[in-house]
């Protein structure tokens, strides 16, 4: 903090938290939330280990499961600072690959200009949506049984593209094909949700996915999967 002329409060303000919580955390009397840890090493733009090297080295992973970074119980357990750095960080490629995504325009804010100015720097920006004629999406509703239904959910995701129309990449994809799974990828990192049946999608678990290996976790579920389904999905725009 003192090497960048940066006030408690200001720090607590740029993550989020409060003065007295990074008090607690310079005394070391409190250990920080991994995504706090995250936050703080970009806003100081110092390494992790270098901040907190003790929380480091306790959670190191050696095997393939170092490409899961994180997990959460929930989509609504995902911070919102995790969803803005998976698109403001991305130089070659976004990709929401899910039913809808409508969701996300409230998480990161403007949004829609940044997907346009990523595209227009050259970063591909890929989007998968569902087909309110598919019969799972017609099952889904009725396993749901909620106002908000998945047609008008898939309705209000293309309402938000609409503007992006020409810039970026838009398909029509099946629930069956998705297999239960959406992934939100911003260049090597990603979030990955496993469907629950009856359940919305802000009680899903997600994965906060790293590429760190070859033909790993994140390639499969990132990459490949991503990929197959989008091979198999039909343009929504001419």
């Amino acid at each position: 903090m003192a090497a960048r002329g940066m006030s408690a409060q200001t720090l607590a303000e740029r993550v989020g938290s409060d003065p007295k919580s990074v008090g607690r955390w310079v005394a070391g009397s409190v250990t920080p939330h991994p995504t706090t840890r995250w936050a703080v090493a970009d806003v100081l733009e110092e390494d992790e280990m270098a901040l907190w090297p003790s929380a480091v080295r306790s959670t190191v992973k050696t095997g393939a499961d170092r490409e899961v970074h994180e997990v959460f119980p929930t989509h609504s357990a995902v911070p919102a600072t995790l969803w803005q750095k998976l698109v403001n960080d991305a130089k070659r490629e976004i990709v929401f690959c899910d039913v809808v995504s409508y969701w996300y325009w409230y998480e990161v804010p403007d949004l829609t200009r940044i997907l346009r100015e990523k595209a227009q720097a050259g970063c591909r920006v890929r989007v998968t949506v569902g087909d309110p004629a598919d019969p799972a999406v017609r099952a889904d509703e009725e396993a749901t049984d909620i106002p908000l239904t998945l047609t008008s959910r898939i309705q209000q995701t293309l309402h938000q593209l609409e503007p992006l129309r020409g810039l970026i990449e838009v398909r029509r994809t099946s629930m069956a094909a998705a297999g239960g799974r959406s992934v939100y990828r911003g260049d090597d990192q990603a979030v990955a949700h496993w469907w629950l049946h009856g359940q919305m999608g802000i009680d899903f678990p997600a994965l906060h996915l790293r590429r760190r290996m070859d033909g790993g976790i994140f390639d499969q579920m990132a990459v490949r999967h991503v990929d197959a389904l989008w091979e198999a999905a039909a343009p929504v725009w001419p």
